[in-house]
């Protein structure tokens, strides 16, 4: 929690002492809080790799210096099919070296592409983009994913490029480690100039490490160059919600596309009920964002063909409270975080992550409910295929007025009638 904020914060303090003009700034001010944005496109990919937690892998990564070949065999040997036995541990790795550096310039490449055009999609002009795309590249020219060579990468990628690894080591070992590893791999990882820009640094990143992500929200909209505002209407929070949805809906396979039809069938039950064109539109951004918190989940637990041990479903609960605390902060979304956040509460108190039943649950979260479910059972996951819409009824029907709310159920299914019959409800959809 906090990495992209203390990045920032750090990204900034650079940019001063190094006197860097206001439209770097406002690029690599953009680009370190955006820079993770496509890291959700290679999840999937990463867990297939090394059959373990991916968000933990591209953390140690970072963590990782890839000129040595023993460090990298090292880090595959760590990362490779965690709690599985020596024999299957040792078929990945060998597998991952069957695959070669290639492979991993590949990923790295499309979590920077990905990356770079969704800071284009929000609006925030090419030099962020590019300071995004060129994220892991090195000075020395081994980095990822183009190789580019000393100044051939954007000044602001050199900068966030040392600000995010400086952040990992600073918050994990101290800051004097953080700095200490800066230096030994400045002119191979880093521009020298910017190592040199680090000196004396270590009282500011020992304070940030101390502050809540309240406190640094708070000192990184201090810190924005020029201080500019947008003002975001309703047409501009529906496309920030759009691009959050493919972001989150991109990491796995088997959620492509899950919010943006959550959000048609959960506007077509609102229209159905009769809500105002305003409350069908916010209703519609609502569910494009319910689960943002699903990001924070490892794709060892979204992709697991099987049944979830106690430990992984409690992990897969929380993803609800992090929607909610994600939206929470979000300057016109405040109202329907909670909201949003609740999906998975149901009527009798029966659902998470807080149990609270019909008494306690808005209207807005219990279209919200109809609306995820009937889209989860209608495609395929990994532990069974997508059911046919008289089975999607059935099983449903059988929570109706207890588990989901009956007035919206009904709903749901005069839209899916009226859409192109039970046969085909997805006609429009998908």
């Amino acid at each position: 929690m906090g990495h992209s904020l203390r990045t920032c914060l750090i990204s900034m303090e650079l940019a001063e002492r190094l006197d860097l003009p206001l439209q770097t700034r406002r690029d690599l001010y953009y680009a370190a809080i955006l820079k993770d944005a496509g890291c959700s496109s290679n999840a999937s990919a990463v867990f297939e790799m090394f059959g373990g937690d991916e968000i933990a892998a591209k953390r140690a990564r970072m963590r990782t210096d890839w000129s040595s070949d023993l460090r990298a065999a090292l880090f595959a040997m760590e990362h490779a099919a965690p709690g599985a036995s020596w024999f299957e541990r040792a078929k990945r790795v060998a597998s991952l070296a069957r695959l070669g550096p290639r492979s991993a310039a590949k990923l790295v490449q499309v979590r920077c592409d990905r990356g770079a055009e969704v800071v284009l999609q929000l609006g925030f002009g090419r030099g962020a983009a590019e300071a995004v795309r060129a994220l892991d590249e090195h000075w020395d020219g081994h980095g990822h994913p183009s190789g580019l060579k000393g100044e051939q990468i954007p000044l602001a990628a050199r900068v966030l490029g040392l600000a995010q690894v400086l952040e990992v080591f600073a918050t994990g070992s101290g800051p004097r480690s953080g700095l200490t590893l800066v230096r030994r791999r400045g002119g191979r990882w880093f521009d020298p100039t910017i190592v040199l820009a680090c000196d004396g640094l270590e009282p500011l990143l020992a304070r940030w490490a101390t502050l809540s992500t309240h406190e640094l929200r708070a000192e990184v909209s201090a810190a924005e160059p020029g201080h500019a505002a947008l003002l975001a209407g309703g047409t501009t929070l529906r496309r920030l919600g759009l691009v959050f949805a493919d972001i989150v809906d991109a990491k796995s396979p088997y959620t492509g596309a899950h919010s943006l039809r959550v959000a048609e069938v959960a506007a077509g039950i609102a229209r159905t009920l009769g809500w105002s064109r305003e409350l069908v539109d916010e209703t519609h951004t609502a569910a494009l964002l319910h689960d943002l918190g699903k990001l924070s989940v490892p794709n060892s637990i979204l992709d697991k063909p099987g049944a979830l041990d106690p430990a992984e479903w409690e992990i897969m609960r929380m993803h609800a409270l992090y929607t909610e605390r994600i939206l929470e902060h979000v300057q016109g979304y405040e109202w329907f975080a909670f909201a949003s956040a609740a999906h998975h509460e149901r009527m009798d108190g029966s659902g998470y992550c807080r149990g609270i039943g019909a008494a306690q649950l808005p209207e807005l979260s219990r279209v919200l409910a109809v609306a995820d479910v009937y889209d989860a059972l209608s495609t395929p996951r990994p532990y069974r295929h997508a059911l046919e819409p008289a089975e999607v009824f059935a099983l449903m029907g059988r929570d109706d007025g207890r588990g989901f709310c009956a007035v919206c159920l009904d709903a749901l299914r005069s839209w899916t009638s009226e859409r192109g019959g039970e046969g085909d409800p997805y006609r429009k959809v998908a």
